[in-house]
């Protein structure tokens, strides 16, 4: 029994061990939100912002029927994509950011099936994301065609074959001069549908989609060419003029 309680404790002392370098080593990699994106969270004339289950943003002077379902990049503070979703809703959409597990949108892909049933009154539905974020979007696009009609990837790609999918897509990314989306995704294009639309962003970084602290991976990355605001700007600019046409 001594020797069975000696392990048991080793156990004990092993997990949570694991469990305090884990929550350290989150905390150097997780991309914070800034105030400047907290700030954006509060409600004005234009724009009703309510915090439940999910961050929703909608125009306060219209009734929306397209909606905008937004899986959040991983390990980033889902509030920092704040100001470039409220300017989408200020445009005349509702808007649904939905935090992860852990940060993770691999850990709950379909959560946007809540989203669409507690909206009825949405005729039309887009789902998109940042980095891991619209992977997993594209994932759920692949899935449910018959609820999908659009899908937003922000500097992302579809991991899924989507070549013979009806859902409108277009992808907004970081570019060089040359306008190409960045060189890692090359492999996962050929598996978009051919009427994909690409809006470069010219000098705009990975990270600046949202309004972050910078957490290990992209601490020490140089300054971005394209302002860090004109950048979330333009995407969403491309966001809504995207959810118009659908």
């Amino acid at each position: 029994m001594k020797l069975l309680s000696k392990i048991l404790l080793g156990i004990v002392a092993v997990t949570l061990l694991a469990i305090a370098y884990w929550r350290y080593d989150f905390q150097d990699r997780e991309h914070r939100v800034t105030p400047e994106a907290l700030a954006a969270l509060e409600s004005d004339a234009r724009v009703t912002v309510t915090e439940n289950d999910w961050i929703v943003f909608a125009p306060s002077d219209t009734s929306p029927t397209k909606g905008l379902i937004f899986y959040p990049g991983g390990e980033c503070d889902e509030r920092g994509y704040a100001e470039p979703l409220r300017a989408i809703a200020d445009r005349g959409f509702l808007v649904v950011l939905v935090p992860m597990p852990w940060q993770l949108a691999v850990f709950a892909p379909n959560r946007a099936d809540d989203v669409i049933a507690a909206f009825p009154e949405i005729e039309k539905w887009a789902i998109g994301g940042h980095s891991l974020g619209g992977s997993m979007a594209a994932n759920y696009a692949a899935n449910h065609e018959d609820l999908i009609d659009g899908l937003l990837l922000w500097d992302a790609y579809s991991a899924n074959d989507l070549t013979n999918s009806t859902v409108k897509v277009r992808m907004i990314h970081r570019a060089d001069a040359s306008g190409k989306p960045p060189e890692d995704y090359t492999s996962k294009l050929p598996l978009l549908p051919a009427q994909t639309e690409y809006v470069p962003l010219i000098g705009g970084q990975h990270l600046n989609f949202g309004r972050f602290i910078a957490g290990r991976l992209y601490r020490d990355a140089e300054p971005a060419e394209l302002d860090p605001d004109e950048q979330r700007a333009q995407a969403a600019a491309a966001s809504a003029d995207f959810m118009q046409a659908l």
